[in-house]
């Protein structure tokens, strides 16, 4: 875990690491033991007669069946604790990779602005890859409960009123459509305009529509959905989870999602998912629910992961 830190702090290149051998010579001077426990007065002491302006310690802890790394830095100046951090770790191998990360997360804040080489590598009590395959199906089982759907218009008028009719199918208010017909000059397909849907009853639904300039909206045009503007706020973590995994999940969701055709990820969201993701590793699940702007929950999703 020390040459993890220190490599990646060499590497980063915002914070000047004073060598060991150093710290070694001058607690060897001063009479401090290297060994034993050393109290924060001492260490604040060693790091002022080394010129360092930070005293970084941290420590490797079994957690049940996984690791915990913890890493903090004291200010020497005021012997506070500017900076405290912990990773748990699914494997021995992710060790090196959480001590990076860990030290990157506090050249950040000890110095602030992105650094040459900082460590993006997520680590924890799961596998990224099997993350990035679960969003990918989880994008896929919401692409089936929102096919593009197509309906009819029944009536139009001209105050921009519309009533229409999807055939069995359900849209949700909120939901956009392109109006499409024959020209009434050349005789081909046309856009004629848009429609946004308000409300259904009665098996029909009604809502606004505006036409193209030169267009007339007619009954008989048809109705297809455009693609949903989405988004996935962060997935709240639940027992037996890392916030970092529930904000890696998200994100993969939200990646996963860009790449469906049904959807548009936007930050001016028709739906917007929300949720949770719980449990250890092998056995979690995964919560989400789709609401519209209005708060009203258009769809839910609950599944297993083996992540």
């Amino acid at each position: 875990m020390n040459d993890a830190i220190t490599s990646q702090l060499v590497n980063d290149g915002r914070l000047q690491v004073v060598e060991r051998q150093q710290i070694a010579r001058v607690m060897k001077e001063q009479a401090l033991s290297m060994s034993g426990a050393v109290s924060d007065d001492s260490q604040v002491k060693v790091a002022q007669l080394v010129g360092a302006r930070y005293l970084a310690t941290g420590s490797v802890q079994p957690s049940g069946r996984s690791l915990s790394l913890t890493l903090q830095a004291m200010d020497s100046s005021t012997a506070q604790v500017v900076f405290a951090d912990s990773v748990t770790l699914g494997t021995l191998s992710q060790l090196q990779a959480g001590a990076k990360q860990l030290a990157s997360r506090m050249a950040d804040k000890l110095a602030g602005g992105k650094g040459a080489s900082g460590s993006t590598e997520i680590v924890g009590d799961f596998d990224n890859a099997q993350v990035k395959d679960s969003a990918r199906g989880l994008a896929r089982s919401l692409a089936m409960r929102f096919p593009k759907l197509s309906g009819k218009v029944v009536e139009s008028l001209p105050n921009g009123s519309l009533t229409c009719n999807f055939s069995g199918a359900q849209p949700f208010a909120g939901q956009f459509f392109e109006i499409d017909g024959k020209d009434e000059v050349t005789g081909q397909m046309t856009r004629k305009g848009f429609f946004l849907m308000n409300g259904t009853a009665g098996g029909g639904c009604s809502g606004r529509s505006k036409n193209d300039p030169g267009a007339a909206i007619t009954r008989g045009d048809q109705l297809t959905a455009v693609p949903l503007k989405i988004n996935v706020e962060s997935l709240e973590p639940g027992p037996g989870t890392q916030p970092e995994l529930a904000k890696l999940l998200a994100d993969e969701i939200r990646a996963a999602l860009d790449t469906v055709p049904n959807f548009r990820v936007a930050n001016d969201p028709q739906l917007t998912a929300i949720g949770r993701v719980s449990g250890p590793r092998g056995r979690r699940n995964v919560e989400l629910q789709l609401v519209d702007k209005s708060g009203n929950i258009v769809q839910k999703l609950d599944v297993p992961a083996t992540f």
